[in-house]
């Protein structure tokens, strides 16, 4: 399903029919227990651990339900596939004046200390056959750039200390788009 709605949406964003639904007082934390009820199953199948860090209050924000979930998935699918089993993967989020930045780091081996160029490119993904027959079609992390680009809101990618990565986005928070 997922890739399937990535393909989906990567031939709208290519025909300029790209849009979202940005909508008011969205819970964040609702998006992303959905993401996780969905990513659950890959995640025990691996042995991996998901671990909240989540504050007290997040502020609601401005987003497209559905679409964040997607974004959300995407990036746990990565944090999966790319870390080892057994490993723990992190859900963060924090509010920071009028944008809540939302993390998801893992312990693979590192996007950024690879040297790929821009993983949020469309098709940036591993170059032997090998490795994409594992690794997909390299639809997702673009997708996640153009539907957080469509809210107004900023992604990136950092090392995360002590090895993998940490990739991360933000969203307005309601009113301040």
């Amino acid at each position: 399903e997922t890739l399937v709605d990535n393909l989906l949406e990567s031939a709208s964003i290519e025909a300029g029919r790209f849009k979202v639904q940005a909508r008011p007082s969205t819970n964040l934390r609702e998006i992303i227990a959905e993401a996780i009820r969905t990513m659950q199953p890959l995640v025990d199948k691996h042995g991996q651990h998901l671990v909240l860090e989540l504050p007290e209050t997040i502020p609601p924000v401005q987003a497209d339900w559905r679409r964040t979930v997607q974004v959300l998935v995407n990036l746990l699918s990565n944090a999966s596939k790319y870390g080892p089993d057994g490993a723990e993967i992190t859900v963060g989020a924090t509010a920071d004046g009028d944008w809540v930045r939302v993390e998801v780091a893992d312990r693979g081996p590192g996007v950024v200390v690879q040297g790929q160029g821009d993983p949020f490119r469309r098709l940036a993904r591993p170059e032997s056959e090998e490795e994409r027959l594992h690794h997909g079609m390299g639809l997702g992390l673009s997708v996640v750039k153009a539907v957080i680009d469509a809210h107004g809101g900023q992604v990136g990618v950092e090392e995360n200390p002590g090895g993998g990565s940490i990739f991360w986005f933000t969203l307005p928070v309601e009113g301040e788009c």
